[in-house]
């Protein structure tokens, strides 16, 4: 039997006593967080009006809005299946390098094995799964912390990616690329996926019973499995999602960039993690919407953009983040302590 509070994402966390979604909580700091969805519009929308007054043009030509859709696309994949996962009292430090290593074998299926783009595609899909199957084994099977586990598989699934493909497969061609560059109405292909995902899991993170067990399990795991939720299963299968959707991200880029770089996805995990807190999500489990993930990746996204239209240092970037996350977590952690 496991307790998420010594296999999931911190040892020893506190969990409040109610244990159930959308956990109320008092006062100023419980209000700022019970309504960051909200509050993300209008900081969205205000951050959209400052480029316009600031920018103007060049915040609004073609290329740059193509650039904003294309990141908060990548972003917004992995953090649906991150905050799926968050909500449930896990973690998942290996995306980066499961997007990497799905890129690279869904590039290689077709220049050394001469698959046609489709079935390369899938092989990046399947591989995504199959880290995902690794990983949730691990946390389910082994009872090892989830932070421990995917920081591990995280170095393994890089490392793999390296050894498969030495520094990358360039120069695909023959269809591979239609996937990441075509357009619809004016709009990239993987925006319109991102768009569908959203719809789709916030609607099963709402009706499913399936999808609703993640709450429960982290909100108060131990009342989850006394009313006969089968937690490992859940949370096994919600590595195994994370796994696939990390996929699709890393076949999207390589066929948006016509070649599969192993350096693909470095750091994306501290860009996504802070979206998914921004839009809602608790460290402690229970807690978080997927559209509150998608309009976190889009501030992020803006927020970097605005930073780069201004030309801030790019180190600036990760230092920027890093400060968002530490405020969001902060006035997450003073607020439910005390509710």
């Amino acid at each position: 039997m496991i307790e998420r509070s010594s296999s999931g994402l911190f040892v020893g966390r506190l969990r409040p006593a109610s244990g159930l979604a959308g956990r109320s909580v008092r006062g100023g700091l419980g209000l700022l967080v019970d309504s960051r969805p909200i509050l993300l519009v209008v900081l969205n929308l205000a951050l959209i009006l400052f480029m316009a007054i600031t920018a103007g043009a060049r915040f609004f030509s073609t290329a740059n809005l193509a650039s904003v859709a294309l990141d908060t696309a990548q972003s917004g994949i992995l953090a649906v299946g991150m905050m799926i996962l968050l909500i449930g009292g896990a973690v998942d430090l290996s995306i980066g390098a499961v997007l990497a290593l799905a890129g690279v074998t869904a590039a290689m299926a077709m220049r050394d094995l001469g698959m046609p783009a489709g079935p390369a595609w899938f092989v990046g899909l399947l591989t995504g799964g199959v880290c995902g199957v690794i990983n949730g084994l691990i946390v389910a099977r082994l009872r090892i912390n989830t932070l421990i586990t995917t920081l591990a598989t995280m170095g393994i699934f890089r490392g793999v990616s390296q050894l498969l493909s030495g520094t990358g497969v360039t120069s695909l061609g023959n269809g591979f690329e239609s996937l990441g560059q075509g357009v619809l109405l004016q709009v990239q292909y993987p925006f319109w996926i991102l768009a569908a995902l959203v719809v789709l899991f916030t609607f099963l993170t709402r009706r499913s019973q399936f999808f609703r067990q993640f709450y429960f399990i982290g909100g108060n795991e131990r009342a989850a499995r006394l009313s006969g939720i089968a937690a490992d299963r859940v949370i096994f299968l919600g590595f195994v999602l994370m796994g696939v959707l990390s996929g699709l991200a890393g076949v999207l880029t390589a066929s948006r960039l016509n070649s599969a770089v192993i350096s693909a996805g470095q750091g994306v995990e501290l860009k996504v993690i802070t979206a998914v807190v921004l839009g809602g999500a608790a460290l402690t489990g229970g807690a978080g919407s997927i559209p509150g993930s998608f309009l976190g990746v889009l501030f992020i996204s803006l927020m970097q953009n605005a930073l780069i239209i201004s030309k801030v240092n790019v180190f600036w970037q990760q230092i920027v983040i890093g400060v968002v996350l530490i405020i969001a977590v902060s006035t997450d952690y003073i607020a439910r302590r005390r509710t």
